[in-house]
């Protein structure tokens, strides 16, 4: 293709034009209760259809009992006689979380306490061992008692 001029003797294609559509719209479902054909549908009529009585259902057929009611009936009958049915609150035992933090603090402190008191060359060992002892402290403590349920 080249991109010379077109020859201005050929007519140019006659000029398209957009538009938008038209604003109206054809209402296909219109109110049952509305009389002509070119009333307005209004919020009152939406109101008084909402606030009128239901739609009546259509009948159906009573329900009858069958064999599983029955056997139910009489599990449930038997369980009730035999005492299954009634819950006991059983005794809530004694918890082990506040032996166990004690062991556990007084153990690992001890460790970081004997490093501080039979390995201390110089004053960074000692502050190295004594930061042990605050962290693991306050770790154990949020842990047994913050993030763990009694046990």
């Amino acid at each position: 293709m080249s991109d010379a001029p077109t020859d201005p003797s050929e007519p140019e294609a006659p000029r398209r034009e957009f538009r938008l559509k038209p604003a109206e719209f054809e209402r296909v479902n219109r109110p049952a209760e509305e009389h002509g054909e070119n009333a307005p549908i209004d919020v009152r009529q939406h109101l008084r259809r909402a606030s009128g009585p239901p739609p009546r259902a259509v009948p159906t057929a009573t329900r009858t009992e069958n064999d599983v009611h029955g056997h139910l009936r009489t599990n449930a009958a038997q369980a009730e006689s035999a005492g299954l049915n009634a819950v006991i609150p059983q005794p809530r035992r004694p918890s082990r979380r506040k032996r166990d933090y004690w062991l556990v603090l007084v153990g690992g402190n001890g460790l970081f306490a004997s490093a501080a008191i039979f390995a201390h060359r110089d004053i960074v060992t000692l502050v190295f061992a004594f930061s042990g002892i605050i962290l693991f402290s306050i770790s154990l403590t949020w842990i047994m008692w913050v993030l763990l349920d009694d046990y």
